[in-house]
């Protein structure tokens, strides 16, 4: 056996040696990634296709002089894709690629970053500016009370009624000051009515969820009677179930729930919850296929997305129910620019319909562009806010 490897050696002496010239190379590539900043610029990115290639085209012709024909084919794919990564390298204009910390952080399991996710310091008071060009597209501060929740101004203690909102930045009032959120709307059109504002920007339905069950909301609020809205944009379900695309870009650190014996689980977070496809998403999200063809994973919704991300809506219910004592708990479907089809939608309805959650549908009520979103930003403004607080109001009443 040993004598005959000596002898395939010596018969492919220079297929070999090209072989560790390609292992010495992307050795010391990555030896000079490690020595550099986050920054991974393209000339490196092409040091590393071209230590690849030599790689696995050597493996193609040993295999193939092996007759090893199953690995050979597979080298073959692999060479294919790469090589395919490498032209669309050159076709992007050889982009440089980032690296990014997806670490957890050391913190007590209890811990709010740990256990809700993306927060607001409590006590605090942020600062947000938008510039397009030389136009300043907002300038506005956001206040956070104690609990962690927007300050919702204007509060009355002599009203009897109370609203609550979840939600992401739609309900938070991105770009708006903190008498322009549509809860702010809604407690001075509203019958005898306090605001409480729960939402969060760039979040999903399972940071609702995870808020919810972190503590009890009810211990914030001094009225008696009322109802809780989840104002829902359909990019909620893609945040919800961590696509790719969301995940690398800034979902890492969310609450990760899932379905096992059709159970909903909580599981750590994203990235610690499922280590393996975490990992994955981090290794392909820079690729140049992923840019060119713009992909994300997964490709499609599925039934299996629609059951989580309502089994997530349902068991905000049923903690609002429970803290709460009522059963006026409402998802309001928002208007959206991202589009969906006539029959996701109708799918995403069918869910709710079967798992008795209660909707409101504002989809419909006007076109979400325009003169109801902010100069230079797609978020709503005020004016649409306080449209959408009425329409909001008006449907309720029928419920």
């Amino acid at each position: 056996m040993l004598n005959r490897f000596k002898s395939f050696v010596k018969a492919n002496k220079r297929t070999f040696l090209v072989l560790l010239a390609g292992i010495i190379s992307l050795f010391c590539f990555n030896v000079t990634k490690n020595g550099i900043g986050p920054e991974i610029f393209g000339w490196l990115r092409l040091w590393k296709y071209v230590s690849l290639l030599l790689l696995l085209i050597c493996f193609y012709i040993l295999f193939l002089k092996g007759k090893k024909v199953i690995l050979a084919n597979l080298t073959l794919v692999a060479l294919l894709v790469l090589l395919l990564e490498t032209i669309l390298f050159f076709v992007l204009g050889m982009p440089s690629a980032f690296k990014k910390d997806f670490s957890v952080p050391d913190l007590p399991e209890n811990h709010i970053a740990r256990q809700v996710g993306m927060t607001y310091y409590a006590d605090s008071v942020y600062h947000d500016i938008k510039v397009n060009g030389t136009d300043t597209v907002f300038d506005v501060h956001y206040s956070i009370d104690h609990m962690n929740k927007r300050i919702t101004p204007g509060f009355d203690s002599t009203k009897k009624n109370y609203a609550l909102f979840f939600g992401c930045s739609i309900g938070f009032g991105y770009g708006l000051e903190d008498d322009q959120t549509l809860a702010y709307q809604v407690q001075q059109q509203g019958e005898s009515t306090n605001s409480y504002n729960f939402a969060i920007s760039g979040t999903g339905t399972n940071h609702m969820l995870a808020e919810i069950q972190y503590r009890d909301l009810s211990k914030q609020v001094t009225e008696k009677d009322g109802c809780g809205y989840y104002i829902f944009f359909w990019d909620h379900i893609y945040r919800a179930i961590g696509t790719m695309h969301r995940y690398t870009e800034w979902l890492h650190l969310a609450p990760y729930y899932k379905m096992e014996n059709g159970k909903l689980i909580r599981h750590k977070l994203f990235k610690d919850g499922r280590p393996f496809i975490s990992s994955m998403y981090e290794r392909l999200y820079q690729t140049n296929i992923v840019k060119y063809f713009e992909a994300d994973l997964p490709l499609k919704l599925n039934d299996s997305h629609y059951d989580l991300v309502t089994e997530m809506v349902l068991e905000t219910k049923k903690n609002y129910e429970k803290q709460f004592g009522n059963d006026k708990f409402y998802l309001v479907i928002y208007p959206n620019y991202v589009a969906y089809t006539p029959e996701q939608m109708q799918i995403f309805k069918s869910y709710l319909k079967k798992k008795k959650i209660k909707f409101i549908d504002l989809s419909q009520k006007i076109v979400y562009q325009g003169k109801y979103t902010l100069p230079g930003d797609a978020h709503p403004n005020a004016e649409m806010n306080e449209l959408m607080a009425k329409y909001l109001l008006q449907e309720t009443k029928k419920l």
